[in-house]
């Protein structure tokens, strides 16, 4: 066997035994409209899950198939699935059996995405010599052991073009417009960026030679191949030069998200179940309130109008002091009764009211680490009872002050009722479940994670970094036509005391969101909303399939399946006609319908296939 030791990315994926060919029946499928999860025999399960979960979060029909489950099909059931992914880390080694069934199923006119390690070993553990074996598929040399040696992997920023990040749905404040780089007469000059951090590298394989018919999607500034897209016969094949599920598990898992999205919707084109109410995107504005000086700022805040749209997300730090005992310059919410006004005042209006950490903000975010719960829990509990009293509800949101969220904390708040909260990990993303290593940390509670402006994320950041108010204008503009178009929900956060420094970005943002929402194209939504929705729809089972010409789509909920909406690509079928239960059809675009239940727990969708059309 031969193994080689490729940087830090080959050492943390581990080998994983893949395809030999057992005994098995021929299986039986029906005319399925979903993903297949390519993996190798043997392939644990919580491994799995990390993919299951991404598409189930992202409304795909993704189903796990095993190597020798799909060689023993026959091909003609191959081909039922609209597309297949073989992802990273969980399908290193393939027989040349499997290489070679899967590039003539690409050249038939299947639609595969090959994520970066994905089948370059053979079943020995040998490597192809010069390049992945599947290279030719993917429309470029990478892995090339032989040429690279120890180098095979390295870290590197990414660039995408204007029109690829939009096309991949990565969110502004993602990027950056940074230094150009030209390649096949395409300029890439959206640079990948992260909260807080100078400079953001992925690691990714050495790549060598492009060919023709592949368009390049996102690059390194050598001109490494980052993602691409190339047509091998009557096929088609994305290639991801990133460990995407590595990725998700170290809590980075947009581009996963992203390119999940991106190959079920424009690759291969399939109905998607979407993830906003009503299939209407939408903003959390989580506005934290830490300390006494904000109560000034929240008159502000009021005198300009901002608490008249909403509903947001405000989180109080509910304690007497700041940075240490005694210091007197917290909100005090106990005992002062302007406090306790302003707090019943926002409830009034609709605003989810939420924990900000544990009583004294600075002290409690810079102190606890991931063994002292025993000395720092009860801060949690006093700021949770504190706000409780003063509600009269039970507290269902939480952020972590200075974002310091040992895992702790997430096991206390999902114990105590807590449903939801904001995190900076998974940057850019929509709602979450969060991942480490191959582990759901907890079913009970859903992670909202923050939307950056590239560096910085708050209005006071961007003060102290001289932040000009234009571009906060032009991101929090786009951001909001962002979640309208792609009918998605992304959160941002301030302080009450930064937002005065850009009242001319807030008063934007604010009359973009009244216009969207006036074309029933957005909508403010607090996180315990977003939160319980999301809970709701992962409950939902549907399931699509193909009757005699027609696409049937099949919905079920144990209580209702409102607010629950489809997207439907219109090149897929002509105008969908519901055919049990009741709900809404209506043109989103020239190219989509979307189907939105009502108060029905069961929902059947039919529609005649459009002719010439074979997906």
């Amino acid at each position: 066997m031969k193994i080689i030791k490729n940087g830090w990315i080959l050492l943390a994926i581990a080998v994983v035994a893949s395809s030999t060919l057992a005994y098995a029946i021929w299986p039986t499928f029906d005319q399925k409209r979903t993903l297949a999860l390519l993996v190798a025999d043997g392939t644990d399960t919580d491994a799995q899950q990390i993919w299951q979960q991404a598409a189930l979060e992202e409304g795909i029909k993704l189903e796990v198939v095993s190597a020798s489950q799909f060689l023993r099909a026959r091909p003609s059931d191959q081909k039922t699935y609209a597309g297949i992914i073989v992802p990273d880390k969980l399908h290193r080694r393939a027989s040349t059996y499997l290489t070679d069934t899967l590039r003539d199923y690409v050249r038939q006119g299947g639609k595969l995405m090959l994520v970066f390690d994905a089948l370059t070993y053979d079943l020995n553990g040998a490597y192809a010599p010069e390049s992945a074996r599947l290279s030719d598929v993917a429309g470029v040399d990478y892995a090339m052991y032989e040429k690279f040696g120890k180098a095979v992997v390295r870290a590197s920023p990414i660039i995408g073009t204007r029109e690829s990040v939009s096309r991949i749905g990565i969110p502004p404040g993602r990027t950056d417009v940074e230094k150009a780089v030209s390649f096949n007469n395409q300029t890439f000059d959206h640079w990948m960026t992260t909260y807080r951090y100078s400079e953001l590298k992925y690691p990714l394989f050495q790549t060598g030679t492009v060919a023709p018919d592949t368009e390049v999607m996102m690059l390194t500034p050598e001109t490494q191949v980052v993602a691409a897209r190339h047509r091998l016969g009557k096929g088609e094949t994305l290639f991801i030069n990133l460990p995407l599920g590595l990725l998700k598990n170290r809590t980075d898992g947009l581009l996963m998200h992203s390119f999940l999205r991106y190959f079920s919707d424009e690759f291969v084109g399939l109905p998607r179940l979407l993830s906003a109410p009503d299939g209407i995107g939408g903003l959390i504005l989580n506005i934290h309130v830490d300390n006494g000086a904000a109560i000034k700022s929240l008159a502000t805040l009021q005198n300009m109008g901002i608490f008249d749209q909403g509903p947001y997300s405000i989180h109080f730090t509910a304690g007497p002091d700041v940075n240490q005992f005694g210091d007197g310059l917290g909100m005090d919410v106990v005992h002062n009764s302007t406090t306790q006004q302003w707090i019943r005042y926002l409830q009034a209006r609709g605003n989810a009211i939420g924990d900000h950490g544990g009583w004294i903000h600075n002290y409690f975010g810079s102190r606890i680490n991931d063994t002292n719960s025993n000395e720092y829990e009860k801060y949690l509990v006093y700021n949770n009872d504190a706000l409780r009293n003063v509600t009269g509800r039970p507290i269902t949101e939480y952020s972590a002050p200075i974002g310091n969220h040992p895992r702790w904390v997430t096991d206390w708040i999902g114990s105590h009722g807590i449903e939801t909260y904001y995190t900076t990990s998974n940057l850019g993303m929509g709602p979450t479940r969060m991942f480490q290593n191959n582990a759901l940390i907890d079913k009970r509670t859903w992670s909202i994670p923050i939307t950056p402006f590239g560096r910085i994320a708050s209005f006071e950041e961007a003060m102290f970094a001289k932040q000009p108010a234009g571009p906060m204008t032009d991101w929090l503009v786009s951001l909001t036509n962002f979640v309208a178009t792609n009918q998605t929900i992304r959160q941002i956060y301030c302080h009450p005391i930064g937002v005065p420094y850009y009242a001319d970005s807030m008063r934007a943002l604010l009359d973009t969101a009244r216009s969207l929402h006036e074309q029933h194209l957005f909508n403010w939504r607090t996180m315990t909303d977003v939160a319980r929705f999301m809970s709701r729809r992962e409950e939902v089972q549907w399931k699509l399939s193909d009757q005699a010409g027609e696409l049937e789509l099949k919905a079920s909920h144990s209580t209702s399946l409102a607010q629950m909406a489809w997207r439907i690509p219109a090149t897929l079928c002509h105008k969908p006609q519901i055919t049990r239960g009741k709900g809404i059809v209506s043109r989103q675009a020239d190219h989509i319908w979307q189907v939105t239940a009502g108060e029905v727990r069961e929902l059947t969708v039919t529609c005649a296939r459009e002719s010439g059309v074979s997906h």
